[in-house]
């Protein structure tokens, strides 16, 4: 893997004497361990219906540290301010309602193209259904549309945007729709929702220079010939709720406890997921209960198919759960069940390290490509301290690569105390990167 770094030391005392720099959160893609917004099945707006409001907006997705990506997403909209009530994400909000509740949700289109939502699995009525051309018209950029129904059967559903749905929801326009039953009869420790899907970086290439935004450090080296048609499309990054190995949370497990994982299928390819140490039970399928359930510990899940699987927990340890499909584990689809004391198992602490390295320099080259220096500055900062962390150890081994290191972190500091010169301060980070990326192969050599 590639490295995205930072500076040394010298660059902390150069950039004290910079104007102050902006705060790092108003970065747009440190969301790492952000989660989407829940909407709760208690949370009514009136007597009548429980009322949502949702919008679509650009959002530069981390797949994983430093690895990042123009996307799209959905966010929770704030009716009485006009304005949004939570950053668009990936997945978009999970929404839980309850069986038999009449469900009003209100659509705001913010992004660029035209979007319009399908809530997928839930029978729907006509006007309901989210299809363009068909039972609705395109939601345009700053148009609104309300979707309005009944939630008649419990179990698991998504919604997702059904306008070219072979690059919309790949772009990252969908969520988790949870219907939850009346009265729970099974009770669970803990639900897990884990919705799969692809990224083809060459799908970002395609609409993000349209848009003449920033595609992100997972594209900006790929070259689209022509038009860019899904027939030809190679996905390169496989996720679970968004996140690629390294950054999927794991699942979090006791001893004895009884836990439900709800899978969802929201990408364009199939996939074959299983799970290392313990066996779990087809429940149900698609929204509706399965009497005779299967026990498996591997299940094939096309685009589009929900499984719920139950599982005790009862075999201690850090075990696998991924895409039994190989390219699709190698390149993302991976995490863990996880019991207490098991922790440090999946833990690399210097990896980790130069994660952050990673991540911060991704956030300084969307900042770069912006000009928004100050946010940029900052960034500068927190990649030095990390960078402190590991120079010792580096030095021990390269004390010429660390010297390298600092003095070009001195300069991009330098560059910024002067008028920022946008073609110089590009050099220089690629310099910078070619030197972290140099670093971090030293280190995993070990």
């Amino acid at each position: 893997m590639k490295i995205y770094g930072k500076l040394g030391t010298i660059v902390i005392g150069i950039l004290l004497l910079l104007a102050a720099c902006s705060n790092a959160s108003n970065s747009s893609v440190s969301n790492k361990d952000e989660k989407a917004p829940k909407v709760e099945a208690d949370e009514k707006s009136s007597n009548e219906a429980k009322v949502i409001s949702l919008y679509a907006g650009d959002i530069t997705e981390e797949l994983s540290e430093g690895k990042t990506l123009y996307s799209w997403g959905y966010g929770l909209w704030d009716e009485k301010n006009n304005k949004p009530a939570s950053e668009p994400t990936i997945p978009g909000p999970e929404i839980r309602v309850k069986e038999g509740e009449h469900v009003k949700i209100i659509f705001h289109n913010k992004q660029k193209e035209p979007h319009t939502i399908h809530f997928h699995g839930i029978d729907n009525s006509f006007k309901g259904d989210g299809t363009p051309g068909v039972s609705q018209k395109e939601v345009e950029d700053g148009e609104t549309y309300t979707y309005e129904f009944v939630a008649g059967h419990s179990g698991t559903y998504f919604y997702h945007c059904h306008v070219e749905p072979d690059r919309h929801p790949e772009m990252g326009l969908y969520g988790a729709f949870i219907v939850e039953p009346k009265e729970q009869k099974v009770k669970y420790d803990k639900e897990f929702v884990l919705m799969l899907g692809e990224r083809d970086p060459l799908l970002s290439v395609a609409e993000g220079t349209e848009a003449g935004a920033y595609l992100g450090t997972a594209a900006e080296n790929e070259h689209l010939n022509g038009e860019y048609d899904t027939v030809d499309r190679h996905p390169k990054y496989f996720t679970i709720n968004g996140k690629m190995d390294g950054d999927i949370p794991p699942l979090k497990v006791k001893k004895d406890g009884k836990y439900l994982i709800r899978l969802i299928n929201a990408g364009s390819d199939v996939h074959s997921i299983h799970t290392h140490g313990h066996h779990f039970k087809v429940v149900a399928t698609d929204g509706r209960i399965n009497p005779n359930p299967q026990v498996k510990d591997t299940i094939s899940i096309a685009p589009g198919e929900r499984y719920d699987l139950e599982f005790v927990a009862d075999n201690p340890g850090a075990w696998p759960l991924h895409c039994h499909m190989g390219p699709h584990a190698t390149h993302g689809m991976h995490t863990f069940i996880v019991y207490p004391g098991f922790e440090e198992k999946i833990m690399n602490h210097e990896m980790n390290q130069f994660g952050k390295i990673e991540h911060e320099l991704a956030e300084m080259k969307e900042f770069l490509y912006s000009e928004k220096y100050d946010q940029f500055k900052a960034e500068l900062g927190e990649l030095s301290q990390n960078f402190d962390q590991i120079k010792d150890k580096l030095a021990k081994k390269d004390p010429s690569l660390v010297e390298n290191i600092e003095a070009t972190g001195t300069e991009i500091a330098q560059h910024l105390a002067a008028s920022p010169d946008q073609n110089k301060l590009q050099q220089s980070v690629e310099k910078l990167v070619e030197q972290l990326n140099k670093a971090k192969e030293i280190m995993e050599g070990e």
